[in-house]
């Protein structure tokens, strides 16, 4: 079976751009031939992956801002061409920000169209994101508009199938009618390379103070105002350290909290295994997302989780393999907080059964399973 992979991203080996390449990187493993179609290709990419580069080596070296509108249209011209090409059979897998007009065309030429979910609808998180903001006491700037929602609802209406990579996900699209023969439940994952499970666990020792670690964008989103606000009401002895880049309007809020003892920003961290393994707890309060990587990787390095049901990555089950507290929900997080830094014993048994179970989600197995789905589909679909 043939599967064209349609990313319009700039693929540097980070971000969802990598997300996806590790993915379909192992769809050859189960014989599926994959070609991915990206605007420019900065990062190697695995040799069980056909690329085409809409860029090329003139556009590869050029700030991506200047060269995306002409990246873009010669990425849908290659596509539609790949499109007239095809084999029958051959499965269109969609990621977000592909033009609706693509997907028709493609599902006019008889091909199955498969659309991912890196996020929830955003029917399902302006409303949230709205009310996070309003909540945080700052002004929106999630960007997400009407229009935006109701153009992702109509070309979501398009696909045969849709990835969705969480369970709140799933529920999301059940919400705005998506059938659920339609939804094929999945996850994103973590790369054994960089967060490789360790043979024991490695919290803190006894004579150190309780450590609490965020990974991640410092914003809104993630639950940033949530978590400092819990932090404090806590008042356990210990620290919090948070690691990425913060949202400008919540800088005056992040500041106020550094400026205490306890609490530490780091900035950028290229080591991230290092960190989680230094400290005791990843606390992860946020409002909306799709399969978070940090959830994952968090427990493949040995801590416990903290994070709402949309950071479980169907990963964390409660009081078993972490712990889950509704977003927004200042007072649940502060006694979580309270509970995982006066309970070492809880602390190791979270962290051993999600280590237990945290290899289903690297990439290899993870590629794997969605590449038996669109094989399932395709068998269901057979003429």
């Amino acid at each position: 079976m043939n599967c064209l992979v349609y990313l319009p991203h700039s693929y540097t080996g980070r971000g969802p751009a990598e997300s996806c390449v590790r993915i379909i990187e192992h769809f050859a493993s189960q014989g599926i031939e994959t070609t991915v179609f990206v605007q420019r290709a900065r990062a190697q990419l695995p040799q069980s992956v056909a690329a085409v580069d809409s860029g090329g080596r003139l556009l590869r070296k050029l700030p991506f801002k200047l060269v995306s509108p002409f990246t873009k249209r010669l990425l849908r011209r290659a596509f539609r061409a790949a499109v007239d090409s095809a084999e029958p059979g051959t499965i269109a897998y969609f990621w977000p920000n592909t033009p609706a007009d693509l997907v028709s065309y493609a599902k006019a030429k008889g091909m199955v169209c498969v659309r991912e979910m890196i996020n929830s609808p955003l029917a399902h998180a302006k409303p949230v994101l709205d009310e996070a903001y309003r909540a945080a006491g700052v002004q929106p700037t999630h960007g997400l508009t009407q229009a935006m929602v109701d153009r992702e609802n109509a070309e979501l209406a398009l696909h045969d199938f849709i990835f969705s990579s969480n369970a709140e996900v799933d529920a999301a699209l059940l919400a705005l009618g998506v059938a659920r023969d339609r939804i094929l439940s999945s996850t994103f994952g973590w790369t054994a390379s960089r967060f490789a499970p360790n043979t024991a666990p490695t919290m803190s020792d006894d004579t150190t103070r309780f450590r609490a670690v965020f990974v991640g964008l410092m914003n809104v989103r993630k639950g940033i105002s949530t978590l400092l606000e819990a932090w404090e009401m806590a008042a356990v002895d210990g620290e919090l350290i948070m690691a990425g880049a913060p949202e400008p309007c919540l800088q005056p809020m992040i500041d106020d909290a550094c400026s205490k003892p306890g609490v530490r920003h780091l900035g950028f961290v290229s080591d991230v295994a290092s960190l989680y393994r230094s400290c005791d707890v990843f606390v992860f309060p946020t409002f909306e997302e799709g399969g978070p990587q940090v959830t994952y990787e968090a427990a493949a390095c040995g801590i416990p989780v903290i994070t709402t049901p949309m950071g479980a990555a169907r990963l964390i089950e409660h009081d078993v393999t972490g712990m889950i507290v509704a977003a927004g929900d200042t007072h649940a997080l502060a006694e979580a907080l309270r509970k995982l830094a006066m309970d070492k014993p809880l602390r190791r048994s979270l962290s051993i059964k999600a280590r237990e179970k945290v290899d289903q989600f690297e990439y290899r197995a993870v590629g794997t399973e969605r590449a038996q789905l669109l094989l399932n589909v395709a068998r269901l679909l057979r003429p």
